[in-house]
């Protein structure tokens, strides 16, 4: 669990001292969103870029290694403290290779964080676990985008890997504001049959009253005339709204995942409106 201050999970990190784990505390300090402390042990690093123009902090989460092998286990920790801004991106896309896997982040948000990370890969015999897990203070905001590809298609490498288990939670004072879970289990039936013509999914969430504009942008209908190749579907979250809390959700199925991300990437159009910045858009 991520401790209340930075002060007590300096203290939990003796305790966790195995690869893989990393925790990460934001805080303001002179108008500006600072990183007060940043841990990771190897094979996980975190890079710390600076993008003009904002005064939210950024950090980039890369594991070494070339993706995840059999055994490998990810834990991150963050914490976001009041009036602070966080953005959290990988480099690349988190390649996982045969056998079992698995990553976790755990967050403490009092202030906003941004967590956009690119999509999983899994390749054949893959079987991959993940969890986020957000717990929002009574200020607390978050957008969270979570996706998945069918592999590498272009080398016969499609839905081929064994499993995958996705779950997002998000808590706002400790009630339930979102719960989404995905199990994809060769043991239920082919993968590919379930995936049909798409080759790449995502999922993207936004909650929080400081967040409102890309709680709209998702909201907002965009016309476009029908396609093979992309679905969206967007909706409000009925919990938020029944805390009286800005909240959207927006599903994508494409046939690549260029097309999936150029679709969400059209929904976080007001990030800048929230100080943060599209990680994104310093690759296109």
């Amino acid at each position: 669990m991520v401790a209340a201050a930075a002060g007590s999970l300096e203290s939990v990190l003796p305790e966790r001292r195995r690869p893989g784990y990393g925790a990460i505390v934001a805080s303001v300090s002179g108008g500006r969103t600072v990183l007060a402390m940043v841990r990771a042990n190897s094979p996980l690093r975190f890079v710390r870029p600076t993008f003009p123009g904002t005064t939210s902090a950024a950090v980039c989460l890369v594991t070494f290694g070339g993706g995840l092998v059999d055994g490998d286990e990810v834990d991150v920790d963050l914490e976001v403290e009041p009036g602070a801004t966080l953005v959290v991106f990988t480099q690349a896309s988190t390649k996982v290779f045969r056998g079992a896997s698995r990553q976790a982040l755990r967050a403490k948000v009092e202030g906003t964080l941004v967590l956009l990370p690119d999509p999983v890969s899994a390749f054949a015999g893959a079987r991959y676990t993940q969890a986020v897990d957000v717990a929002l203070g009574l200020d607390g905001a978050c957008v969270l985008l979570d996706g998945f590809t069918a592999g590498r298609p272009a080398f016969g490498d499609r839905w081929a890997m064994n499993a995958l288990e996705l779950r997002t939670t998000v808590t706002h004072e400790g009630r339930a504001v979102l719960t989404d879970a995905l199990s994809l289990d060769t043991a239920d039936g082919a993968i590919t049959e379930r995936a049909g013509r798409f080759d790449a999914f995502a999922t993207l969430v936004a909650v929080g009253r400081r967040v409102s504009p890309v709680v709209s942008a998702i909201q907002r209908e965009v016309v476009a005339p029908p396609s093979r190749d992309l679905v969206v579907a967007a909706s409000p979250l009925p919990r938020a709204d029944a805390l009286e809390l800005p909240g959207a959700i927006a599903r994508v199925a494409a046939s690549s995942s260029a097309r999936a991300l150029a679709a969400v990437r059209s929904r976080l159009r007001n990030l800048p409106d929230i100080d943060a910045v599209d990680p994104f858009g310093s690759r296109y």
